[in-house]
Parts: structure tokens; C-alpha cells; sequence
């Protein structure tokens, strides 16, 4: 029998419940989770479900196109904001979960409008530029708004996914997941997305269509990325603009931070400048936000103070190199000098390059070691100018297996001798749990960019 004859006649809603047949969930299992290392309440990791997935799929099918599908309560994880503010909560699923919603996550975007949000990099680009052809009567408006993602109403996100063109069963799959609760809670949620599922942004981008496309944001300059809100007006328009953007704000659930309270809800004059997205925009200068340019002068020292008790030469060195290059991995683009290559303040690269030489020279590195470190200054100029064809940045999507037996006894204690011996599907699996924990590392160099 065909699970899908009872979905109803639509095209659209069979294109939709085509993500989720047996041959595609197998197919998105392969490529993005079958290395994940990451755990939900169950335990079980992703080499793990590797094991059990013949049978996991097709009732995956099943339970999906009967509507018994549920998410199992997610793992809490919390992540410290500060000694004065409540931990962020991060909810973490099961193996089978994530497959799930990581089929929905494909489904919106390729079916939802607005679902996909602009990148930071785009933002930064128009805010800069906006910025530099306006007049010295100008003020920059920022919104933070407070606890965003646990403030989203479920009725009006259903609502919203439902006038995005989405099916019954995809909307349904959604509100499944948000009603799922996190940590010990046994009570389902009435209000809120729980943040760290692959559908997270792309829910609420949905949620705010309505709001970035409205009357008040198209009369302003009007720039969004998650929560944080920037416009720029006339400054004698300032204060009007905070105030109707609240008010609409409130109409979806949200409050902002006062203004003044915590240095998020703002009026700035041109002059002054303002941070936005880790970035420090000015008129007439775009550079990089100085708790973020802090943040990566203690990561570097912190490797360098591991090399003076470890002496571990080889992985100190690349993973400085990985530090100040940045990556591709995934096929995304990784990593702080990444996020970072839209600053025009090459001085601040100039003296990150400076105190990497200094440090490693006060640590005792081999003078081999300096010679081979990489530089911020011309890792900038190969992300801005020649990242198609470089070959100073790595790109670990086609790294060849000699590169990979590398990269293994750089990061391990493995002898190259010893990883040389392995197969080629074992080389590669290392290869990437060992890239996998540097990335990670690397996307918190990053830190908040609110």
C-alpha cells in the first residue's frame, strides 16, 4: 500500500511528503548524521543508529504518514550568559530526532518563503554601506528583543507556517517538535522554540515574515538577524521608530530590553557608530567589535600556554594555523577570520599577526614553527580575494587521504606509520571526528555577535 495515497491530491503537499520517505531519510542520514558524535536522552550516537538503521526507517515511514510520530523529550544543555542573566538553554535530540528534523528543515526551505534568513556577512555589508552615504542627521536604532526564541506563540506560529504553503503534515511535524519538552520538564510547552534544533531559525523566520515585511519596517531602513534589530533613520525620527517597532514587536509576543538597561535597545548618532552582528560600524569605517577582537587574543594565548606544558609542537602549530586561516568544512565556511573578513581595519589583523609571533617565541617554538605560521593579514586577502582557488585556506572537503593521515597524528597521538595501515573508511572517520571538534572550537571563537 501507498503511504502517501491518503496525503490528499495537492502537488505541493506530496513534493513535501516526498522528504520524508524511507530511500531520502537514508539518504540524509548518510550524508549529514551518520558521524555525529552528538547524543540526545537515548545515549545513542550517530556510528551507533548506524547499526540499527534498517529497521529505524521504516518505522520512521510509518509513524510519520500515520501522524504517531513523537519527539522524544530533548537533552537539556545550558550555556552561561554571564553572572546577572539565566542561562541560555539549548535542547539537544535524539539521533532518530534529528533525522526528522533535519527532513522538515530541508522541506522549508525549499518550500517555505522567508524561511532562510540573510547572513550576517550580508547585513554587515548594507548597514556599512548605508551607513557611509548618509548625512551627519542620522542615528543608528537598535533592538534587542529579551528572550526571544522561548517567546514565540505557538498560535501564531502555526498560523504563519500555515501561510507559508506548507502541508498539514509538515506543519504538524513542527508543532510535534516545539510542543516537545527539554530536560527533566515533563510538561509540554505552551509558548516558545527550543533553540539548538535544525529548524529553530527557519521557524522563526517564518514567524517574523509578517513583521520584517510590514508597514513599519518598510518605511526604515530595517535590518534583522535573529534578535537583534538595526535601522537607521534621521535622528529626530529615532525615538518614533524604537517606539513603532516595539509596538509591532508586541502584537507577535515580544518585548524588548529597555532602552539604556542593557546596552542593547539604542539610539546612536552616526558619529558615535554602533556594534552590530560582532562588527563596530562607523561612517566611515567597519571593523571588528572589540569584545570579539579581545576574545581572539585569549584564544591564541590559550593554545600557546598549552604548548608550554605539553610540547606538543605539530598540534599546537595547527591548530594556531586552523585558528587564524579559518576553514571550509561541510562545504560552510568556518571559523573567526571568516566571519570576520568584512573588516576594512587591516591594523587589528596586523596586530593579531604580531603578538602570534611574540607568544610563540616567549613559549620556546622551534623557529621552524614561526616560519610556518600562517598570517591573519593574508588569510583576509585569500577569503576576500582568491577563496575559490586557494590553497592557504583548507578546504577538508577535498583533502586526499594523504592530507588526511595528516591532519590524524597532527590533532592525535597517532603515529603516521600506524594511521597509514588503516582503511580508507576508517581514515576518513577519524578524519572527521578529529576536524568535527576543531570546527567546534573554532565557531566559538566567535562567540555572541548580538
Amino acid at each position: 500500500m501507498d503511504l502517501f495515497a491518503g496525503l490528499g491530491a495537492t502537488a505541493p503537499a506530496l513534493e513535501q511528503a516526498d522528504f520524508f520517505r524511507a530511500d531520502k531519510l537514508t539518504q540524509l542520514f548518510h550524508e549529514k548524521i551518520s558521524q555525529s558524535q552528538a547524543a540526545g536522552k537515548d545515549g545513542i550516537r550517530g556510528p551507533r543508529y548506524l547499526e540499527m538503521l534498517e529497521s529505524e526507517i521504516p518505522l520512521i515511514e510509518r509513524k510519520i504518514f500515520d501522524g504517531t510520530y513523537k519527539f522524544t523529550c530533548f537533552k537539556e544543555r545550558l550555556i552561561a550568559r554571564g553572572h546577572d542573566r539565566n542561562p541560555r538553554q539549548i535542547s539537544i535530540p535524539t539521533v532518530r530526532d534529528r533525522l526528522v528534523l533535519r527532513s522538515i528543515c530541508d522541506v522549508l526551505h525549499n518550500f517555505a518563503k522567508y524561511s532562510l534568513n540573510n547572513t550576517p556577512h550580508v547585513l554587515v555589508d548594507q548597514v556599512a554601506k548605508l551607513a557611509k552615504l548618509s548625512d551627519d542627521d542620522t542615528s543608528f536604532v537598535r533592538l534587542d528583543v529579551r528572550d526571544f526564541f522561548p517567546s514565540i506563540r505557538h498560535n501564531l506560529l502555526e498560523r504563519a507556517l500555515r501561510g507559508a504553503g506548507l502541508s498539514d503534515l509538515v506543519v504538524d511535524l513542527c508543532m510535534r517538535a516545539v510542543r516537545t519538552a527539554t530536560g527533566s520538564s515533563m510538561a509540554a510547552p505552551e509558548i516558545g522554540i527550543p533553540q539548538g534544533l535544525s529548524i529553530s531559525n527557519a521557524l522563526s523566520q517564518i514567524y517574523m515574515a509578517s513583521l520584517d515585511s510590514g508597514k513599519s519596517a518598510k518605511s526604515l531602513n530595517y535590518f534583522r538577524y535573529v534578535d537583534d534589530i538595526l535601522c537607521i533613520t534621521k535622528t529626530h525620527e529615532a525615538k518614533k521608530a524604537l517606539n513603532s517597532l516595539s509596538r509591532s514587536l508586541s502584537r507577535k509576543g515580544l518585548r524588548v530590553h529597555r532602552e539604556g538597561k542593557s546596552g542593547k535597545t539604542e539610539i546612536k548618532s552616526l558619529q558615535e557608530g554602533i556594534d552590530f552582528l560582532g562588527y563596530r560600524i562607523e561612517k566611515n569605517n567597519l571593523s571588528i567589535r572589540k569584545s570579539s577582537y579581545d576574545r581572539m587574543f585569549k584564544n591564541i594565548l590559550k593554545i600557546v600556554t598549552e604548548y608550554k606544558y605539553s610540547k606538543e609542537y605539530d598540534r599546537s602549530l595547527y591548530k594556531l594555523n586552523l585558528k587564524i586561516t579559518g576553514c571550509i568544512f561541510d562545504e560552510r565556511k568556518r571559523g573567526w577570520m571568516m566571519f570576520f573578513s568584512r573588516t576594512e581595519n587591516i591594523s587589528q589583523l596586523r596586530a593579531l599577526d604580531i603578538f602570534v609571533k611574540n607568544q610563540m617565541l616567549k613559549a620556546g617554538f622551534p623557529k621552524k614553527g614561526i616560519s610556518n605560521l600562517k598570517s591573519f593579514v593574508k588569510s583576509y586577502h585569500e577569503i576576500r580575494y582568491n577563496l575559490n582557488e586557494t590553497k592557504y585556506i583548507p578546504n577538508f572537503m577535498k583533502f586526499t587521504d594523504d592530507e588526511k593521515i595528516e591532519a590524524i597524528c597532527a590533532l592525535s597521538n597517532n603515529l603516521k606509520e600506524i594511521v597509514a595501515t588503516w582503511n580508507p573508511e576508517s581514515i576518513d572517520a577519524e578524519f572527521k571526528k578529529l576536524i568535527a571538534r576543531e570546527v567546534s572550537d573554532l565557531e566559538k571563537d566567535i562567540g555572541g555577535i548580538s
